[in-house]
């Protein structure tokens, strides 16, 4: 019996709170005054009526995120010194005779002019043969200190002239390659 005592305890005092707060205590209180007390029962604490959930509260605006900003391209640097081959050019160019073979020439033909001839016409042989020898070393001279120089064209990429640079040695570049300009020489990139 003391539960069912504790529970009639219980639910006067959860309507007395509930008549309170509602306003209608007055009037409740004349009726429940004049009549007995209902005896009510309360289910066991596991079964209580669960209480309402607490209304949403409502989440603070998201603050507004910057959009980063996009980074720009990075500019290309310009090389001043780069280029395009545009063309090659081989040149063969003739020694430069120091006489050295003129005088050689000319001794070794006047002495076979000499020696060959008879000897009514050995003066006239010796002098063919001398100034035939003198031709002919020169020429032999000229050969002998012939050299090939390679000129390249480049076309330059910052200001798009066109250069063309004389290499003493074939540089092994080709049409079209891409080089850059040091010292007056192309050189591969």
């Amino acid at each position: 019996m003391k539960s069912s005592t504790r529970n009639i305890v219980f639910a006067t005092f959860a309507l007395t709170s509930l008549f309170t707060l509602s306003g209608c205590f007055e009037e409740k209180a004349k009726e429940t005054a004049a009549a007995p007390a209902p005896v009510v029962e309360i289910a066991p604490a596991a079964s209580a009526p669960v209480a309402a959930a607490p209304a949403p509260v409502a989440a603070p605006a998201p603050k507004p995120v910057a959009k980063p900003k996009p980074t720009p391209a990075p500019v290309k640097a310009v090389c001043t010194n780069c280029g395009t081959v545009i063309s090659i050019n081989v040149i063969e160019q003739s020694g430069k005779a120091s006489g050295t073979g003129v005088v050689v020439g000319g001794a070794i033909g006047g002495l076979l002019g000499n020696q060959m001839a008879d000897s009514k016409n050995k003066e006239l042989a010796t002098v063919a043969g001398a100034v035939g020898g003198a031709i002919a070393g020169n020429a032999i001279e000229k050969n002998m200190k012939k050299t090939t120089v390679v000129d390249v064209a480049v076309q330059m990429e910052a200001s798009g002239e066109t250069l063309i640079l004389r290499h003493a040695v074939n540089p092994n570049v080709a049409v079209g390659d891409k080089v850059k300009v040091e010292n007056d020489l192309v050189v591969k990139q």
